[in-house]
């Protein structure tokens, strides 16, 4: 069970995967509660007009309000004869326009009197926005959970049961993976199975002084299922006490973890005065209120650039996998592509891991492309997307993108707390700045 343990311990998109479900299913609950709650409410509420008793602001502060409340308290009489007294908050515009005496329109549930609420008042909009987003977080984290928990259990289960063959190295290749702007290595090795059949497998990623550790024919320790052979693990040996001592010296310095503790202490301080910054002067300059008029509208069209900029991001991605120049993929590029690495980073470093296997008949298409910032801006000069398929479908992806960043992060600025609206905003603000600037200077 510890190497169970150690495998979902260090497989990051495991709890990545968790986190997001865990986020993605409260926030789904509180939205399906929110449209429970106003189905009712339009099932069976009555309106009647109430008097006016009193009103009231109650200024956005950290320890109540996220923004600025404009409360009336307000008596009616129910169907039942009964005399019931409610408070509700209402829009800035229905506050200005009441007084004390003057009417207002009351909804209640006759089975209830006690739960009331202005007439004007409503959540569907938020129930709604909630629902949209919490199914979009719990749909992203349940497929890394799934899909990870799957693969940490297999490998497991090869550690555990797994026939143990002898492996040689083919090549030590880099990786398209960096790490604190380091390349990674990997390490592609051939075994055979009981029945003599020829395997391959890769190590996953690796520090560059850990692969040179390594050389084209060595020996390393293999495990593979018995049932399905083409899926491995590498147990790595341990190397020689010669080339131990060179991987030691030729290892890059890594920052040490007081360092990486304290970078980690500054930046959750600065998200810290950000939040508290947020709480005191959001409510001066009067955004609150400005945004809260307009939730429904502002709410709307931030879902509706989230949702659109996600189509045109997977549009384009599609569109570059059919349309762009490229090779067919035959079987073996498709097992190729199957081919999952994981690492299990211990300390000492142990073992790796690597599964392919595709059975039956397999057709597919693939696309790579890379440019700088300087040669997207030279491409949208010169109008490039008019002739160039490439072209064409790496701006519908960076437009989706950018619109899905920039809807995502403007959902938080509509239904956040004022320190999520700042700290979102910010967030917006930077990443415009930063790109506009880098498309100025390339």
């Amino acid at each position: 069970m510890k190497v169970l343990f150690r495998l979902a311990r260090e497989s990051m998109l495991l709890w990545f995967g968790a986190a997001f479900l865990a986020g993605g299913l409260v926030c789904l609950l509180m939205g399906l509660d929110g449209v429970m709650d106003e189905q009712q409410y339009q099932n069976e509420a009555r309106i009647v007009q109430a008097i006016v008793l009193a009103k009231s602001i109650k200024p956005a502060s950290r320890e109540g309000n996220s923004s600025t409340s404009y409360d009336i308290v307000y008596r009616f009489m129910a169907a039942d004869g009964t005399a019931v007294e409610g408070t509700d908050a209402v829009d800035v515009e229905t506050w200005e326009g009441l007084e004390p005496g003057s009417r207002v329109g009351v909804t209640y549930l006759p089975a209830n009197p006690r739960i009331n609420r202005a007439a004007s008042s409503g959540r569907m909009e938020s129930a709604l926005v909630a629902i949209v987003l919490g199914s979009i977080f719990a749909l992203i984290g349940g497929y890394f959970l799934l899909r990870n928990a799957s693969h940490v259990w297999r490998q497991w289960s090869i550690l555990r049961h797994g026939a143990t063959a002898q492996g040689t190295i083919l090549a030590i290749e880099p990786t398209s993976t960096e790490i604190n702007n380091v390349r990674q290595w990997e390490v592609r090795y051939r075994y055979r199975d009981f029945s003599g059949r020829v395997h391959e497998g890769t190590s996953g990623d690796m520090a560059p002084a850990e692969a040179r550790a390594f050389a084209v024919g060595d020996t390393v320790k293999v495990r593979f299922h018995r049932r399905h052979p083409a899926e491995s693990v590498w147990a790595e040996p341990e190397a020689s006490a010669d080339a131990s001592a060179a991987a030691t010296h030729s290892k890059p310095e890594s920052t040490p973890f007081w360092k990486r503790l304290v970078n980690l202490a500054v930046m959750l301080a600065l998200v810290f005065v950000v939040l508290v910054i947020g709480e005191i002067v959001i409510p001066i300059t009067g955004l609150d209120d400005v945004i809260a008029r307009h939730e429904g509208v502002l709410g709307a069209t931030t879902l509706g650039m989230t949702a659109f900029g996600f189509a045109l991001f997977m549009g384009g991605i599609i569109y570059r996998i059919i349309s762009g120049p490229g090779e067919p993929m035959g079987h073996a590029d498709v097992e190729d592509l199957l081919r999952s690495t994981r690492i299990t980073r211990g300390r000492p470093y142990f073992l790796r891991a690597s599964t392919y296997r595709f059975k039956g008949l397999s057709v597919g298409s693939s696309f790579h492309d890379e440019f700088s910032i300087k040669e997207a801006k030279q491409a949208w000069q010169r109008r490039a997307w008019r002739d160039s398929v490439c072209w064409r479908g790496n701006f519908v992806i960076m437009g989706g993108v950018l619109l899905f960043s920039v809807g995502l992060f403007g959902i938080f600025v509509v239904i956040g707390s004022n320190g999520i609206k700042l700290l979102s905003g910010g967030a917006i603000t930077y990443a415009m700045a930063r790109t506009a600037t880098a498309f100025t200077r390339a």
